[in-house]
Parts: structure tokens; C-alpha cells; sequence
């Protein structure tokens, strides 16, 4: 069996490269294409495959100028329902503290008159920390 030597600036570049590629790894696990099915795994209130499907199906559908029907279809029922702003949302990510929610992901549709989609936006919110008195 033959030793290879290499130098430090090969050891720096194989490490690199490895570094490189387990970060490549890691994020590609949190994507997967959108698959109706799925999307709706869950118990109702936590989702666990949506966060890593929103981005799919963003890219992949064309939300805008559909209508509610259509949209109810590919994605079922939606979380709420706004009836004075014509808008709906999906719930993406939920994350509790305690009783109080910590941090929201959700996907809003905004619909016309003729209930057609007219904005699909992704917004978070993020709780403001309490102070301990």
C-alpha cells in the first residue's frame, strides 16, 4: 500500500471542499417539491412538511389569478378566513411559549371582488420577549 503525502495547502482545499459540501447537504433537506397530500399532514394545528414545500409551491404555481375555489382544491381549507378584507392564510410554521405564540409563518392570499387571488405573500411575526419583574 503506497502513502500519499499531501501538503497543507491540499489538506486546506479537501477540507473546504468537504465543509462545502455538508452545507450543500444540509440545505437541501429543509426543500422538497409540494405535494398536495402532504401539505396537509399534520393535526390541525402544527404542519410539519408545509415550511419545507412553501418555497415549491411558490415557484411552481401560479397562485395570482386564481380563484378561491381553485385554490381550496390544490391546498384544501385554509386556517382563516377574513371576510372584511377578502383574504385567507395558510398556517406554514407555528412555535409556542407556553400558552403564547413565539413565533408565525403563514401564507396570505388576497382576493378581488370576483374572488380571484390578486397578492400571495409569505409573512412571520415574531413575539416580542416579556421582561421578567
Amino acid at each position: 500500500m503506497k502513502i500519499v503525502k499531501m501538503s497543507n495547502s491540499g489538506i486546506r482545499s479537501a477540507l473546504i471542499f468537504l465543509v462545502v459540501c455538508a452545507m450543500a447537504v444540509a440545505g437541501c433537506k429543509n426543500q422538497r417539491p409540494f405535494n398536495g397530500r402532504e401539505w396537509n399532514d399534520g393535526d390541525g394545528i402544527d404542519f410539519p412538511k408545509r415550511y419545507m414545500m412553501v418555497e415549491d409551491l411558490l415557484a411552481t404555481h401560479k397562485l395570482k389569478g386564481m380563484t378561491y375555489k381553485q385554490v381550496i382544491l390544490l391546498l384544501k381549507y385554509p386556517q382563516r378566513n377574513s371576510h372584511t378584507d377578502r383574504s385567507f392564510y395558510y398556517d406554514i410554521t407555528l412555535k409556542m411559549d407556553g400558552i403564547d405564540t413565539a413565533y408565525f409563518k403563514g401564507l396570505l392570499f388576497k382576493l378581488n371582488a370576483d374572488s380571484v387571488v390578486t397578492d400571495v405573500q409569505v409573512f412571520e411575526k415574531t413575539a416580542k420577549k416579556k421582561e421578567k419583574k
